[in-house]
């Protein structure tokens, strides 16, 4: 009886983390949505003054040379050497997005998902946990890239693209 009952325990708690973690994983198909053209702002912070500043910029989503990449390409109006082309990849298994570990995977009350990516890394020269939020919904897609230095309790919004179309 000892055994059966250690047998349900352990494969309910194999279960349970499997079940959590199946929650952390994403697919191409979450992504689908932000294909096309998008209209928006970049916000960042600028470290030389600590003030945010805001710009227009555009972007143009397509899909990649497989199912598992996206292609970004950032058009900025007011500064066109800044354009600028980027990637989402996605692992296969679904547990990374640009070799970045996929921490949640949310429905938001508005119907929009939000992805999260988190690291650890640099940050204007200083060691930082590093997270990327994706939120995803039909008529807006905002990435945005946060920071939590080493020697900080807080976190602060580094920069954020907000798109909408």
């Amino acid at each position: 009886m000892k055994i059966k009952f250690r047998t349900i325990v352990l494969l309910l708690t194999f279960l349970t983390a499997y079940s959590a973690q199946a929650q952390d994983t994403v697919s191409p198909d979450d992504f689908k949505i932000i294909i096309g053209e998008w209209t928006g702002s970049l916000t960042y912070i600028d470290y030389s003054s600590n003030k945010p500043y805001t710009m227009p910029a555009n972007l143009k989503v397509e899909q990649g040379k497989n199912q598992n990449q996206l292609l970004l390409k950032y058009i900025y109006p007011n500064e066109p050497k800044a354009n600028s082309k980027d990637k989402i990849k996605f692992s296969k298994s679904g547990d990374l997005i640009n070799n970045k570990i996929v921490k949640s995977k949310q429905a938001l009350e508005n119907g929009q998902l939000q992805i999260t990516t988190e690291y650890s890394g640099k940050d204007n020269n200083k060691t930082a946990l590093i997270r990327n939020l994706f939120i995803l919904g039909e008529n807006q897609f905002i990435i945005r890239k946060e920071v939590k230095f080493n020697d900080s309790d807080g976190w602060i919004t580094r920069n954020e693209y907000n798109f909408k179309r």
